[in-house]
């Protein structure tokens, strides 16, 4: 009888391991294979920014939608369900550890690979009634620019507190005084591009009559319209494969597009074909030519010409935000009106209409 019920008592304990075996293999696999996100057949909302990683993959903001991750074979959505801090994304970079940055208009986001977390601002309560009225979209908590510079600290422009370097512990507050101030007696910077050329130096694009300002690592620098660039209202700035650097800017002075060499400042303007005074984005292709995006239009540059991009159809893409490459020589450009991807001559449509 003893040994009839030893062996019941480990039939029983073996089959209870087994049991938990099962289930720590099943949650394994479940785990294994969960992924973040919904998969989707395309986009919807307005595109807000593009970025493309090291690892290949695209990753698109909108305004109100969320964030999106092409790795060339699925599209995948995120949102606030899936842990964003807020659905409009204004910028995207990626750290030397291979994390994805968001600029958001809550702070930053960080995403893993696994899942996001966030970073907020320092309180910066500038928000008067006379901006309230007069300018509603300002957000001093907005990130509409981010980069990780060769030191590893990380530089963020906001939509109207001037900057911030963060070293990863301490928030170090700039370029808040910079500008025209307004009628409520404050500056409300804003901060819309921060690029590091080929020496070192970081410029910010001030869209709020601040014009550029170079950091040299002990020192900043205005450069105004008397210093050689066409506006005082800087959209966008660019550094092509020579270490040149481009500006691109609002476009309400008759402005154009500026080339800075290192030496002099060139502007060219739409006296010499270009397709709009308000520029936005600036990629530069496999070829050497740069693609100039804005609220007009878009149009390629080869050093000697400005030739307006169309599509099949005649169409011109206007409104356009962002432009860039992927590493099968595509570009990807999109904005107000949509996104779209140019491969191999042909022009495709990556908005879902039908979910719209």
């Amino acid at each position: 009888m003893k040994g009839q019920e030893l062996i019941k008592l480990f039939f029983f304990f073996f089959l209870l391991s087994l049991a938990s075996c099962q289930s720590s293999d099943s949650a394994e696999e479940s785990h294994g294979t969960y992924e973040l996100g919904t998969k989707v057949s395309g986009l919807q909302g307005d595109v807000y920014c593009g970025y493309f990683d090291r690892e290949g993959q695209l990753w698109f903001g909108t305004t109100s939608d969320g964030l999106y991750r092409y790795d060339g074979n699925s599209l995948v959505h995120y949102t606030l369900q899936d842990g964003l801090s807020d659905n409009k994304i204004s910028s995207i970079t990626q750290d030397n550890k291979g994390n994805i940055w968001l600029g958001t208009a809550s702070g930053i986001c960080i995403f893993n690979g696994q899942k996001f977390s966030h970073l907020n601002l320092p309180p910066y309560d500038t928000i008067t009634d006379w901006l309230k009225q007069s300018y509603p979209v300002v957000n001093p908590n907005e990130v509409q620019s981010i980069h990780q510079d060769k030191q590893g600290s990380f530089w963020f422009g906001t939509n109207g507190a001037g900057a911030y370097r963060y070293d990863g512990h301490t928030f170090t507050h700039l370029l808040d005084h910079i500008g025209r101030k307004q009628p409520d007696s404050l500056y409300h910077n804003i901060i819309q591009s921060i690029t590091e050329d080929h020496s070192g130096n970081l410029w910010f694009a001030s869209m709020t009559h601040g014009g550029v300002i170079r950091y040299d690592g002990d020192s900043f620098r205005q450069i105004m319209p008397d210093d050689g660039i066409s506006d005082d209202m800087v959209r966008t700035i660019f550094v092509d494969k020579a270490g040149n650097i481009w500006f691109g800017f609002n476009g309400n002075r008759n402005s154009g597009l500026t080339r800075y060499d290192g030496t002099s400042f060139q502007t060219y303007t739409v006296g010499d074909g270009l397709c709009t005074r308000n520029i936005r984005a600036i990629y530069q292709d496999p070829d050497g030519n740069l693609w100039i995006g804005g609220f007009s239009g878009m149009c390629l540059f080869d050093g000697q010409k400005f030739t307006v991009f169309k599509g099949e159809d005649g169409r011109i893409f206007d409104r356009i935000v962002f432009i860039v490459g992927d590493a099968e020589g595509a570009v990807w450009f999109g904005g107000k009106n949509g996104l779209w991807q140019f491969k191999n001559g042909q022009v495709i449509d990556w908005i879902d209409h039908q979910n719209q």
